[in-house]
This record gives C-alpha cells, structure tokens and sequence, in this order.
C-alpha cells in the first residue's frame, strides 16, 4: 500500500517537531551543541500502518569521523511489558550527511513497534561532537529510500597511526630504494594503517614434510614510487626452488562498521574496528604490482614441503626488485623437520564449501568451477577441507565425483547427505516424511555405499533451533536412525545438556555447541553417554572468542584449530560457509581489489574464506584460510607428540630409546614431563576459548618445541 505524500510529511514533521523539542536541531549548522548523545521521545508509540522503514538523515558538522549508535527503543512482547530495542552503528561523515534505514521486520525481532519510546543517537567514544537529526520519515514498502550524499571517509585515524609506524620502518628498514620488512602469516598487515613489523636481515620457515607454511616480506618506497614490485625465490638445489611461490596480497575495502568489537590487529583493548583496506585475498594470480607514496605491500611468500623431501636446514634468498631499482637479497632459509604431518584433518570437519553460483545459471564467473571440478576440489582439499555442503537440499545432489576423486586421494573427511527440518509430533507428520523425504535420503546413502565412502557421510539439522522444538527434533532423528543407524544425527540446536541429564533431544548423535558455549563438564558427561560433541562459529562470537572476521587477526583461527582444539578436545568443527561470493563481480587485479567483503549482513569476512578471481575465476585462499591450515597443521604435531607420548606411558618406547637435548642423552622422565605440558597446552598460549594467545611468537614456541621432542625421540629409534 502506498503511503500518501500527506501522511508521510504529516508523520516527517511531527517527527523532526519531536526532535527539536528534545534540543536534537539547530536551525543553524555552526550554531549547532556540541554533544554525545540526542534523545528524542515524541516518536508514535506505534509504529504507523502501511510504513515499513523509517528514514533518519543525520548530519554532521565537524571535520571529524565518528561511529554513533542508533538505538530504536520500546517494549517488548504483546503488550509491550519487558523492554526491548534494537541498534546499528554507523560512521558520521567528516560535514556530511548519513542516511540510515530501518527496517520494520528488524524491529519485530527485538522489541513491540506498538510500544516504541524512544530513538537514542550515541557517540561511541563517548566524546563531544556537533551532529543533528535534521530528517525522519516513515516509508511504505514501495517507497525508494531518500538519496543522501554522503562524503567518503578518509580514516584519519588510520592515516595517523600509519605514519608513525611508517617512519620507523622506514629508519630501521631501508635498503636502498626500497625499504624492506617482513611480518609473519598471522599478522594483518594493513597497508595505510597502523602496522607491525619486523627487520628482514633474514628471516625464513620450520615446516614438517607435507605441510605447508608462510611469511609476509613487507615493501615499501623509500623515496619514490616502484613500478613492478616483485619478489623472487632463490635456494640451494637439495630444496627446490620450485616448492616457494612468492605473490601480491590483495586488500578489501570495509566502508560501514560491523556489529562487533575485535581485537586489534596491534593488540590493545577490544574495540570496533575502523573502516579501510585490510589484507585478505592472496593473488597467486599476480607475481608484481606498483607501489607508491607511504602504502606497505605485502607479499605472501609460501613454502610446501614435498612428502619425500630430506630433513634439514636450507638456505637461500628472497629477491625483491622493481623497475630501475637496484635489487635486494634477503637471506631466508627452510628448516625441514624428520617427520610427516597426514593428509586428512586430525579431527573431523563439516565446514561447508557450498556451491558458488548455483542458483543462478546466468552467474557465470561464479559457476566458472564447474568447468574445472577437480581443480576447484583438489583447492580446498589442499586446506584439509572436503566439498562438503551443510544446507544441501533435494534439489542439490552431493559432489559425489569430488568425493570419489578424495577417497582415492586418501584425502576424505566428512560430507552431509541432506539438511534435516523437523517433522510433526502427529501420527501423519512421521508417515508424510517417510514418504516423500526418506527415500531420497536412503538413496543418497547408498549412493554412498556405492562408493565406499559411508562411513563419512551424517545428517545436519536443525540451525541453532530452541527449547520449543528440541522434542521434534528428537522425534525426527529417532526415525532417521530407524532407517539409518550407522549415520548420525549433527545439528547446532541449543540444548546446553548436551543430549544427557534430561535433554528432551537424546537421540542426537553430535551436538555442536558454540564455541562461547563450551562446558567441559557437560562434555564429559555427554561423552560417557556416547554422544559426540564438536563446536562451531559463524558471526558470533565474536571477540574475545576465536572468529574469523576479516579485521581481526588471522591468528585467531590458527589458535581455535591448533592449541583450542588441543586443549579443549571437541569432537569435530563445523563452520556454516567459506565460499559466499556477494561481490558484483571477481578480482581481476590489485592490490586494492573491489572485491566486497560483506557476505552475511555487516559482518566483513563472515562465511567468506575464499574470494574468487584471477584469469579462470578459480577460488583464492584468504589470510584466514590459510591460517585455518596452518592450525589444522599444529594440531598434527600434537597428535604426533600424543603418540609417541602414548608410547612412553605404556612402556613401548624404552628410556634408553629416548634423546632430549643435542648431543646427549637425559632421563626419559625429563621427556616424558616436558611433552604433558605441551600435550596440556600451557596457560600463556591457551587459558580459555575467551583467553589466549594472539602473539605469533608465543604460538610458534608451542609449536616448535612438539617438533623438537618429536624428532629427539625419532632420532633415538632409528
């Protein structure tokens, strides 16, 4: 229904007539008070019929960029008794005007719009600032939104914090016409912001056989603009050349803030983050770029270890060289470690691949995988990650050829046969879905038997689903494991007992709390009683809890997979998405990319591990895709050490067999007591899944000294 040109200004002036009475505008700009917080109340206490959003201009006049907080504030349920509200944040524009819209539906969620009292407008930082609500007006549905222009940011804070750090580098790191650092892969490094940094007089990498691991050479200008950066890989011939690709780091733009707070990539108190450009796609598609003024670039220098290469320390250089600039060699050695690290996750996976494009044929960069399958899965199995789908329905059959191409890779983990809703508690609800659902279902797990891969395959259900239907649930996979015993029953439905202790949902076979829901005590009651338990994130939690938001730092999901999982011992991981491609269109060049990192509301990075670009519109890997590996990766060497370990406890490694140091040997008491506190994960890498280490040397040591007490005990045996 169109709303009437008379109502809408009829509701627009009483509206801003509300504001005014509230001191909330100035009819002067420069006259305006300066202030952190407007509060007006003369809002409809109900929210007028036919309107489904409400329009606000706010204006700014000070050349400042601040994040203010718009609350809608009411009651909450049938007759508005309880309070409610909901919010957004936005950033005001240096003497600017934003426009913000809100939507009716969002409201509904949060609060009763016939008992609606206020609309707060809050500084976050809590200082002053001349800002006025200048315009509101309610909109029906078919309605355009009012255009405002608004001014681009300019990050001044960014701009600031770049500087300084940018003129320390630029003292300690100087090498000609190039100034030259080096950060390691769980660093965001931010191009035009502030950044951490290290001296790149040589640097280099300790993996195991089959692993792969990375680090970040840092290249600037030191006087002026590059032209055709690059940086090149030189070894000795006992370590192939060949094994290190060197390429340009891709930046996306966040231009709106996100609904959470994050640690900063510098490390400090939570806060959240500014909007600009962060790294994230890896362009393996792009070997050189230009560089000018102060902007640092990043190139991802990564090394994988051939299964059959030779233990030991190898030594060369990274080149970096430009257009008419003097080339500069930094030394970088590969330290290969006596041991070999699987092909398949130590710990089972559901993280869901999807199927980009899928639902729209015409979408052709993003269907581009189906015309190279194998390639886009041998991609992801590469990061441990099967072409698994969690919200595969009837009308999507699972990647039964990618499958069989991993199972004879040795490379499978887990798959889904079908997304899972709740039936009925009638008598017709059960024989409706053994009718029409189940038989697709029972061929699909043949289907699987087929191919012999049963085993991996479950059933997900159920989203994140409450208390009220918890007995539906159970009703659903007790039916499902009538006809399917061997495959359990996954789902994220919200039942802290974990299937035990009275759960109205016992039939479940793997619950998967969050990550921020993680009850040890629960676990092992649920575990004595047969059920698995796994965890899982999507865009909450956030900060303090591990995520993967593409402001925060990489680290984070390093630590969740590795030292977490180690110290916490879920039963599996399970992540909603990592291919959600909303961009308009794919990556072509950058490093400044236009790629847009929003793929699930505000969120920057959620359910988006992978971008998709270069000359075949294949998926690229992420910072945090990487380092997802790289965490999977640290788990192996627990496991490793777990093993051996076992092996000591149970008298199977004899004491004699045993070497702790260089060049002596020592008790097996002294191995025995240094590899329990590894295996416990000491407290300065992992306190709680709210409380761990994002310092990179700290996750390094953990890792390191597993190695170490892996191979002193594997060079005794032999």
């Amino acid at each position: 229904m169109m709303i009437k040109k008379a109502f809408c200004r009829k509701i627009t002036i009483a509206f801003v007539s509300a504001c005014l009475a509230a001191g909330a505008a100035s009819a002067v700009p420069n006259e305006a008070e300066a202030r952190n917080e407007i509060v007006f109340t003369g809002i409809p206490s109900e929210w007028p019929k036919g309107a489904d959003r409400l329009f606000l201009e706010i204006r700014c006049f000070d050349d400042s960029e601040k994040t203010v907080v718009i609350a809608v504030n009411g009651g909450k349920g049938k007759n508005g008794s309880k309070k409610g509200f909901w919010s957004t944040v936005e950033i005001l524009p240096p003497c600017g005007s934003l426009g913000c819209v809100i939507a009716k539906k969002r409201l509904d969620k949060r609060l009763d719009t016939r008992a609606m009292t206020n609309v707060t407008l809050s500084l976050e930082d809590g200082a002053k600032s001349r800002f006025e609500v200048v315009r509101a007006e309610f909109l029906a549905k078919d309605q355009e939104d009012p255009i405002v222009n608004t001014p681009p940011l300019r990050h001044p804070k960014d701009a600031a914090e770049h500087a300084v750090d940018f003129s320390a580098f630029k003292a300690a790191c100087t090498q000609g016409d190039f100034v030259i650092g080096w950060a390691t892969s769980m660093e965001s490094v931010r191009p035009r912001a502030g950044f951490k940094w290290r001296k790149a007089d040589r640097t280099g990498v300790r993996l195991a056989r089959g692993e792969y691991e990375s680090i970040q050479l840092l290249v600037a200008p030191a006087s002026h603009d590059l032209k055709g950066v690059r940086v090149d890989v030189e070894m000795e011939s006992a370590f192939a050349s060949s094994n290190i690709t060197a390429c340009v780091v891709g930046y996306s733009e966040t231009v709106g803030p996100p609904p959470y707070t994050l640690r900063p990539p510098k490390g400090g108190r939570m806060k959240r983050p500014s909007c600009g450009w962060y790294p994230d796609p890896i362009l393996d598609f792009q070997k050189s770029c230009d560089i000018s003024g102060n902007d640092v670039q990043s190139f991802w220098v990564r090394v994988r270890c051939p299964r059959t290469q030779k233990a030991g320390v190898f030594n060369g250089a990274l080149v970096v060289s430009a257009e008419g600039a003097q080339p500069r060699r930094i030394p970088f050695s590969v330290r290969v470690n006596s041991f070999e690290v699987g092909r398949v996750s130590p710990l089972p996976l559901a993280v869901s691949v999807g199927r980009p494009g899928n639902r729209d044929p015409d979408d052709h960069w993003r269907n581009a995988w189906k015309k190279r399958p194998e390639q886009f899965c041998d991609f992801f199995a590469d990061y441990f990650i099967a072409p698994d789908q969690l919200y595969i329905n009837s009308k999507l059959e699972p990647h039964w050829d990618m499958l069989k191409r991993l199972r004879d890779q040795g490379r499978l983990n887990m798959f889904n046969l079908h997304y899972m809703w709740y039936i009925g508690l009638k008598e017709k609800d059960a024989e409706r879905f053994e009718k029409e659902k189940l038989p697709e279902i029972l061929a699909r797990y043949e289907k699987a038997k087929e191919l012999g891969i049963e085993k991996y395959a479950y059933l997900y259900g159920f989203d994140e689903l409450g208390a009220n239907v918890f007995t539906n649930i159970n009703r659903t996979a007790e039916l499902l494991h009538r006809y399917l015993p061997d495959v359990p029953v996954a789902t994220t439905a919200r039942d802290k007992k974990f299937g035990v202790d009275g759960s109205a949902m016992p039939a479940i076979d793997i619950h998967c709390p969050a990550t921020c829901s993680w009850n040890p005590a629960q676990v092992d009651r649920a575990r004595r009683a047969g059920r698995k338990v796994w965890w899982y994130f999507a865009i909450d939690p956030a900060s303090p809890f591990a995520n993967t938001m593409l402001e925060g730092p990489p680290c984070e999901i390093r630590s969740l997979m590795g030292a977490q999982t180690q110290k916490f011992k879920p039963d599996g991981f399970l992540y909603y998405s990592i291919a959600k491609w909303p961009a308009a269109e794919p990556i072509k060049s950058g490093p400044f990319t236009k790629w847009e990192p929003r793929s699930c509301g505000r969120g920057h990075g959620d359910g988006q591990w992978t971008c998709c670009g270069g000359p075949d519109n294949m998926p690229l890997a992420t910072l945090r895709l990487e380092n997802f590996r790289d965490g999977v990766e640290d788990l192996w060497y627990a496991r490793i050490l777990e093993e051996i370990y076992a092996r000591v406890c149970t008298g199977k490694l004899r004491e004699d067999e045993m070497i702790l140091k260089e060049g002596g040997d020592v008790s097996c008491d002294e191995w025995y007591s240094r590899a329990q506190k590894l295996l416990d994960v000491p407290k300065n890498v992992v306190r709680s899944t709210a409380i761990f280490s994002t310092d990179p040397d700290v996750i390094y040591r953990w890792r390191d000294e597993m190695a170490d007490l892996i191979e002193q005990a594997q060079r005794r045996v032999k």
